[in-house]
């Protein structure tokens, strides 16, 4: 798709899990927003502690409660709806999805509907 040559295939010489790669080290560090809700395991699994840093200012973040939709095609609607909202505002908007897939059949939606409006 982008126009690039194939690279030879590389020969896997071996494999290792994460948990064997972290145990190799002596020392680790790391910073993540989500390792907290993780403690127990990383504990558990490598005997490290997590140690919540608070924030330098107040948390700006409103959380919304879930939507839950009947459809797969009734929630790309919904967000096709959000993303022209957003675009309109003349905001930037990045949508994730779970495969290329996916990725392409929206995009196509929302140039559709960019077109049309």
């Amino acid at each position: 798709k982008e126009g690039l040559e194939l690279s030879p295939r590389s020969q896997t010489i071996a494999r290792i899990g994460f948990p064997s790669l972290f145990k190799q080290f002596d020392k680790l560090a790391a910073m993540t927003g989500t390792a907290l809700t993780e403690a127990g395991e990383l504990e558990k699994e490598y005997g490290l502690k997590v140690t919540p840093v608070p924030t330098a200012l107040p948390v700006r973040r409103r959380d919304y409660p879930d939507v839950v939709f009947r459809s797969k095609e009734a929630k790309e609607k919904a967000a096709i709806a959000e993303v022209l909202r957003l675009h309109a505002e003349g905001r930037p908007v990045l949508v994730g999805t779970t495969s290329v897939a996916d990725s392409e059949r929206l995009h196509a939606q929302l140039q559709s509907a960019l077109s049309t409006s």
